[in-house]
């Protein structure tokens, strides 16, 4: 078994991806296509696509100035020397796409059958508030 945990990068899938975003010459778009992806994914988000959404979203909040309390080495490294400022519009999509990870996906069910949904939903709705907060808006009002 990989690495799981309730934070954005502690789960394989969410690795693996942060490869593509290191080794891309346009780091910006593995992000948005990735943020794009689930939000116009037609079924429910499996558990890889949400880990994945979560990931970019994590990395648009950590390049606006907002990194959780605890960031991997290799991506706070990373973002020191790739620093970007995300437009309202590319914080906006990470929220959307953070919604409706937390709403409606796999992952949320993963969470949910394991007893952990609580602690789940605390890092997802950090990372909520730290988007809402580096964007011009109000953070977004988040329910069970």
């Amino acid at each position: 078994m990989g690495s799981w945990g309730v934070t954005s990068f502690e789960n394989d899938a969410a690795g693996d991806w942060f490869l593509l975003v290191e080794e891309a010459p346009d780091p910006g778009a593995v992000m948005a296509s990735t943020l794009d992806d689930a939000l116009s994914a037609a079924e429910i988000l499996d558990v890889d696509s949400s880990c994945e959404a979560l990931a970019a979203a994590e990395l648009c909040a950590c390049c606006a100035g907002q990194p959780p309390e605890r960031l991997p080495d290799n991506i706070d490294a990373w973002i020191q020397e790739n620093p970007h400022g995300p437009h309202a519009d590319e914080v906006d999509l990470a929220v959307q796409a953070v919604t409706r990870v937390r709403q409606e996906s796999e992952l949320r069910d993963v969470w949910e059958e394991s007893g952990e949904l609580r602690e789940w939903l605390a890092e997802v709705d950090d990372l909520l508030l730290r988007l809402g907060r580096s964007s011009a808006g109000s953070p977004p009002s988040v329910t069970p």
